[in-house]
């Protein structure tokens, strides 16, 4: 199975998802050029937001509990 033909995990496609609306929006019209240090910048700023996402994650799971809700009627046997 080749790169592309592999199903991206949440986090691949947040970091598309970053580099589509919020990289691209935002340097485009600035017509910067890639660097290294561009590079750099964009990775720091897909690590800060896929660590509040992640946070975001864990701050919903704990205020659900542990996530399992039992619905009435549907009882183990």
């Amino acid at each position: 199975m080749s790169e592309q033909d592999k199903p991206k995990n949440y986090m691949q496609q947040l970091d598309d998802w970053i580099e589509g609306n919020v990289i691209t929006p935002l340097v485009d019209p600035l017509d910067i050029e890639p660097s290294e240090d561009f590079d750099q910048i964009v990775w720091g700023v897909k690590k800060a937001i896929r660590e509040k996402v992640l946070e975001s994650y864990h701050n919903g799971k704990a205020a659900q509990g542990s996530g399992v809700r039992k619905r009435p009627g549907y009882a183990k046997r």
